[in-house]
């Protein structure tokens, strides 16, 4: 009779005695490169941007805290909002006419902060030379014309209209320097 084999025949083999397996029982880590060995890199570095993108940028920043002055001055008139409201509806109700300026009021501060946070994406993409980015913030500043030319000729406050001419007059300014050769020769030398 054949003697049966012992369990410790399908054990698996030992790794080799100079083969080190970490304490915690994972492979051990891939090699590192070798200190002061130069890095593999696939695109020069991209060179300073001109002073056209520098100005744009400057101007779209300043397009955000005129933004950010826009949403204050819209929250400090609340209270000409619900007059003007009673007013234009004297057959509203108190509830009605709360919940009108409160959803208003809630449609600007959210458009507002939008503003203000699509005018510092746009500084750093563009800042950064991505070509996209000025062609959105053309598109943004087209946006911008067609809701400044309804705003301006609607019956609105005085302080409002001060507001959204500067802002507009930088998003011009913004969108001009952006389509200039110096700006395009940026955005190219990035792509290279």
């Amino acid at each position: 009779m054949a003697k049966p084999k012992q369990p410790t025949d399908r054990l698996p083999k030992a790794p080799p005695v100079n083969a080190k397996a970490p304490a915690s029982g994972r492979p051990p880590a891939a090699p590192r490169a070798r200190p002061g060995a130069p890095l593999v890199t696939t695109a020069p570095p991209m060179p300073p941007p001109p002073g056209t993108v520098r100005t744009a940028v400057r101007l779209m920043y300043a397009g955000a805290v005129l933004s950010a002055v826009d949403l204050i001055i819209t929250l400090t008139t609340v209270g000409k909002a619900r007059s003007l409201l009673r007013a234009a509806h004297p057959g509203w109700s108190a509830a009605r006419l709360t919940t009108t300026v409160h959803s208003e009021v809630a449609y600007f501060v959210v458009t507002w902060l939008l503003t203000i946070g699509l005018w510092i994406v746009m500084a750093r993409t563009n800042q950064a030379g991505r070509g996209w980015a000025r062609i959105v913030a053309t598109i943004l500043f087209v946006v911008s014309t067609l809701n400044f030319a309804v705003s301006v000729s609607q019956p609105t406050s005085a302080i409002y209209k001060v507001v959204l001419i500067p802002m507009w007059l930088v998003g011009a300014a913004a969108a001009v320097l952006l389509w200039r050769p110096a700006t395009s020769e940026y955005i190219r030398s990035g792509r290279a």
